[in-house]
């Protein structure tokens, strides 16, 4: 009987070790700011909207008149095939032009598109802007390291569970002796 007793002792004082020994965690609270901003804007805005251009320039060319008509046909034959080689045209999206040297009307035409335009003005007349900062605490878990006193009762745990393995050992060979 008293011997059993012993061993509940034993066993008990094993449990308080094994289950005390830094087992809870050490909590600390820390403080993080929340910082919301809320911008509010009273604003004007406007559009100019200009019209396409859809314009042609015509420029009569002036023929040559020196009284000597071989002279004259051949300064005319040269300028009609100089300006034949302006004949020219170049599109991108709805602008355009296009250069052409008429001979039948001894004239060069200039067509030219210009696209609409729009022109966007904003004005902002008035602007709130308001900041709303909150303060949370949030549990950080602390890592510290041991204290010599903890890793001293960890020591002394550890040779208290080998002496009372060694004694339960011998009082299962004393019992077991006896039975046989």
């Amino acid at each position: 009987m008293k011997k059993s007793i012993q061993i509940l002792i034993l066993i008990i004082i094993s449990c308080i070790v094994l289950t005390g020994c830094s087992s809870s965690k050490k909590l600390k609270e820390e403080n993080i700011l929340l910082k919301n901003e809320i911008q509010k804007r009273d604003s004007i805005k406007s559009t100019v909207i200009n019209r396409a251009i859809e314009d042609k320039l015509i420029t009569p060319i002036a023929q040559s008149q020196t009284g000597n008509a071989v002279f004259d046909s051949l300064v005319n034959a040269k300028v009609d095939e100089i300006l034949s080689k302006l004949n020219t045209a170049k599109n991108s999206g709805d602008n355009g032009y296009k250069l052409i040297y008429d001979k039948l009307k001894k004239q060069l035409e200039f067509y030219v598109q210009i696209a609409q335009t729009k022109n966007e003005n904003t004005t902002v007349k008035n602007e709130k802007v308001k900041t709303i900062i909150q303060v949370k605490k949030i549990p950080v878990v602390v890592k510290k390291p041991l204290s010599k006193l903890e890793k001293f009762l960890m020591g002394l745990g550890i040779l208290t569970l080998l002496y009372i393995g060694f004694k339960v050992v011998a009082l299962i060979r004393k019992k077991a002796s006896v039975w046989t």
